[in-house]
């Protein structure tokens, strides 16, 4: 006789549907798990992107304030703790490489509008400025009439609309009247540290001063709130004069979170080295001539050596765009590279001879040492370098 066929009992199926759903739902959670996890780590990426791509930006842009303004134009307009708004030549719509201007970009989609100096009948209140700043107070034009060709550039650091987040905030950059757009997302302050900090010559206020200092509270915030700069009454150590004192400006805010949970915190200063110059309406088209070589002789009165090199060719000539000369020292026979500068000297209307004293070097140990200099321009762009001649160090 054929077996009778035995099924499955209703304890042996509820133990199997037990046990499958028990399976199920701890392969569910693992998949959940493990999608979180690659969800946040993303995120956490993009937020180090974020703050990384914000911190060149914002370095390689704020080196250019000041660059192709014309006389009166003000370089830098509102400076404050989570705003700067800057003339710069950023942009030009010129393919022709006889017509560049020493823009930073060139984009020959651009309109004129987002090329060229802000025009009064655009004016606008500067975003994130208080008081609202009114700008520009009249057209900046050329010697041929027409405007000038340094854009208004605005950055600014406001509350994250994209973060649920009411800590988070986000920088946005703006160019004349053109909608804002949105650099980086998913930044914090790095406590009670200002995002942006400014440096400022303080040589105009104090006679014995030789170092930068950082711009003291009570001027801030700091804005341009006259029409022409330079011409009375921003003249000599008016308040709206203060802002062409800067001379470098310090960034510090906090990344997205990290692998480890921990926030990156980024902090860095960008020299504005055009601010620094009297006379700014130049070209800065082409990269600056290389300057004549630089001359090295040990002078054991002063017990250091003393270098002296005659103007470049651009320095109150050429172009007419030299604005600082920087100097280099490496040691014969111990290094080929030239690492940073030592000094750098600033181009100085009248000078034809310019001279610096290094007492940097060691003494006493017969060392033969080797300078380089460099001119640089309002782009900024540094020449190619002059070697001077060896010097020994007795």
């Amino acid at each position: 006789m054929p077996r009778e066929r035995m099924g499955f009992t209703l304890a042996e199926v509820m133990i199997s549907l037990a046990l499958f759903g028990l399976v199920t739902t701890a392969g569910v959670t693992f998949l959940l798990q493990q999608s979180r996890s690659f969800r946040l780590l993303s995120e956490r990426q993009t937020r180090l992107q974020n703050g990384r791509f914000s911190r060149d930006l914002l370095r390689l842009e704020l080196r250019t304030v000041g660059s192709g303004v014309t006389e009166d134009q003000p370089m830098l307009v509102v400076a404050n703790d989570s705003v700067i708004a800057f003339n710069s030549d950023l942009t030009t719509n010129l393919v022709d490489s006889t017509r560049f201007t020493g823009a930073v970009y060139v984009d020959p989609y651009a309109s004129t509008a987002e090329v060229s100096a802000l025009p009064m009948a655009s004016a606008i209140t500067v975003p994130g400025s208080s008081p609202g700043v009114l700008y520009p107070l009249r057209d900046y034009t050329t010697v041929a009439g027409t405007l000038g060709q340094a854009e208004l550039v605005i950055f600014q650091f406001v509350r994250d609309t994209t973060s649920a987040d009411r800590d988070d905030i986000m920088l946005v950059r703006q160019v004349n009247t053109a909608a804002p757009e949105i650099v980086a997302t998913g930044l914090r302050r790095a406590g009670t540290t200002p995002i942006l900090r400014y440096w400022y010559d303080p040589r105009r206020y104090n006679n014995s001063a030789t170092a930068l200092d950082s711009v003291p509270t009570a001027w801030l915030p700091l804005s341009k709130t006259v029409a022409q700069r330079g011409i009375a009454p921003d003249t000599g150590i008016a308040v709206s004069a203060r802002i062409d004192q800067v001379r470098a400006v310090e960034v510090t805010f906090e990344t997205g979170l990290s692998r480890s949970g921990q926030r990156e915190r980024v902090q860095y200063m960008v020299a504005l080295p055009n601010t620094a110059a009297p006379r700014q309406s130049r070209a800065c088209g082409r990269p600056p001539i290389v300057p004549a070589s630089v001359s090295a002789a040990w002078n054991s009165d002063s017990n250091a050596v003393l270098l002296s090199w005659p103007r470049a060719a651009d320095d109150r000539g050429g172009e007419d765009d030299a604005v600082r000369y920087a100097l280099w020292r490496r040691e014969i026979g111990v290094s080929t590279n030239w690492g940073q500068p030592i000094a750098t000297l600033s181009a100085v209307s009248g000078m034809s001879t310019y001279r610096y004293r290094d007492g940097g070097v060691e003494v006493g140990a017969s060392r033969s040492y080797r300078y380089a200099l460099a001119v640089q321009d309002c782009t900024p762009n540094l020449s190619p370098l002059a070697n001077s001649n060896d010097v020994i160090v007795p």
